[in-house]
């Protein structure tokens, strides 16, 4: 038996991984800090300009809800520009230039345009643009840098001013927003639409 063992003994390997107890050298934490701090940078840097590409993304679908908001409410009132069932005079377009524009229609059908609600305006004031009904002057949509009404008669050429305003068959709407978009600059949306006034 005894030399059985010893036999057995003989084929371990002799050769045994010995465990290091003294810590890291400053050469491998040197390493591992660069390494981590490689990392870091890149996290930061792709966060950072998913930031703004989102804050910037934002600022143009709010600018451009703005502007879509302040065309369609001009759009439908300009339609409706001298709604006249009755036939009695006095609708239409009241007053007209390059940044104001005043309306009325007979829109409860009583034959006048006597009815406060049945006139709008909109002006340009500042940067600016205000609509006037019966509830008073509101904002209809801020920081505009560019805006103009251009007026077409009936062969569509345009009206110059000041415009004679029973040769009015189209409108042209212009107008520009710029929204401050924080590090990435400032976000312009423009829009151009022509109106065809239905009722004259």
């Amino acid at each position: 038996m005894k030399s059985i063992r010893n036999t057995t003994r003989w084929f371990l390997p002799n050769r045994v991984r010995t465990v290091r107890d003294d810590g890291f050298t400053l050469v491998e934490l040197l390493i591992v800090i660069g390494v981590v701090s490689i990392l870091v940078a890149v996290i930061y840097g792709s966060f950072d300009s998913m930031s703004r590409f989102f804050s910037k993304e934002n600022v143009k679908a709010d600018t451009q809800k703005k502007s879509r908001f302040a065309l369609d409410t001009m759009i439908l009132d300009i339609q409706l520009a001298g709604l006249n069932p009755l036939g009695m005079p006095g609708g239409g377009i009241l007053s007209a230039s390059s940044t104001s524009l005043r309306l009325a229609s007979d829109i409860n059908f009583d034959g006048d345009f006597d009815d406060p609600f049945e006139t709008v305006a909109y002006d340009l004031n500042g940067t600016r643009l205000e609509q006037t009904n019966h509830i008073g002057t509101d904002m209809l949509v801020g920081n505009v840098s560019a805006f103009s009404f251009t007026y077409f008669d009936s062969a569509g050429t345009e009206l110059p001013e000041p415009v004679n305003i029973p040769e009015i068959r189209s409108v042209q709407v212009s107008i520009t927003l710029t929204q401050p978009g924080g590090r990435n600059g400032d976000v312009l949306r423009s829009y151009n639409t022509r109106i065809r006034c239905r009722n004259f």
